[in-house]
């Protein structure tokens, strides 16, 4: 799952073109794109809710980019907390 939004999230970056419009907001096929994303992250990071709000309120280049950065966050502290889990239980 973390893998999937991972990549969707980079072709929306990479692709700034296709899916961001000159003013650099999302376009139809950004925000389907970024919904699906959203989607994805709160079913594993349920505590970026609020910040997946804003940024679909207001889909700028800017928002998106903290969200990306807040779900690679939200992804390495997932990984490290079961990694410390898994060293526990051995």
């Amino acid at each position: 799952m973390g893998e999937e939004v991972e990549k969707l999230t980079r072709k929306l970056l990479e692709n700034r073109e296709e899916f961001f419009d000159k003013t650099n907001t999302l376009n139809s096929d950004g925000m389907r794109l970024l919904n699906k994303i959203i989607k994805l992250a709160l079913s594993n990071y349920p505590q970026l809710r609020k910040l997946a709000s804003k940024t679909r309120k207001k889909p700028t280049l800017e928002n998106v980019t903290k969200l990306a950065e807040e779900i690679g966050r939200a992804r390495e502290s997932k990984k490290t907390t079961q990694a410390e889990n898994k060293s526990r239980k051995d």
